[in-house]
């Protein structure tokens, strides 16, 4: 089966499977979902099969979106800034994934964003498959994704002279989780950089 039916499909079947989930959790008071960097992550359903594609899982996204579809983290401000509240379900099954709009489809600029977001995965992918490169994720107690704290790393990062110079950072979904893809010279400096990142703040 082709990929771009197999997707109709399973977009059929996440509907269906969120439906089928909100309608059993109306009488629950409390909702569990994660929020970081403006975007709330809550899991819609998952479950594992004994045939392909194995795993499956819906997480529906929420996050309030300018005009060209990208995500304003300017809490209690954002319909000042003409936000308007989008959801997405991130639809992953085995070792692909997709996304199906729920409210309106994505910007243009939205989409080239998320092509660009694909091809840097599909290279760190490569980098990783060298040898050359490596991928440490961080779990901070000090620090979180805030803009604030953003700009204290990117001091940090502006102090340091990386060997090699090829690395990416990540973070979320939790606030306080950071992903770096380096060469080997350069992560031995984002781990220092990392490490007094995260010490304590001076009161």
């Amino acid at each position: 089966m082709r990929l771009p039916a197999l997707r109709l499909i399973l977009s059929a079947v996440a509907v269906a499977a969120g439906a089928a989930v909100q309608a059993l959790a109306q009488s629950n008071v409390y909702s569990v979902a994660i929020y970081a960097g403006g975007t709330s992550y809550q899991e819609v359903c998952s479950f594992e099969i004994p045939f392909p594609p194995y795993y499956y899982k819906v997480t529906e996204r929420n996050r309030y979106e300018d005009a060209d579809g990208l995500v304003i983290i300017d809490v209690g401000h954002e319909k000042e800034r003409r936000g308007v509240l989008c959801r997405y379900w991130d639809v992953e099954f085995g070792t692909e994934s997709f996304t199906v709009p729920l409210d309106r489809p994505q910007p243009l600029r939205a989409r080239w964003l998320a092509a660009e977001s694909v091809e840097r995965e599909r290279r760190e992918k490569a980098w990783l498959a060298t040898g050359f490169f490596q991928k440490k994720t961080f779990i901070l107690t000090n620090r979180t994704d805030s803009l604030e704290d953003q700009d204290v790393l990117f001091e940090l990062e502006q102090r340091e002279k990386f060997k090699d110079g090829h690395w990416t950072r990540g973070m979320g979904p939790e606030s306080n989780l950071f992903r770096i893809t380096a060469s080997a010279n350069d992560m031995v400096i984002w781990d220092r950089i990392m490490k007094e990142f995260d010490k304590p703040r001076k009161k």
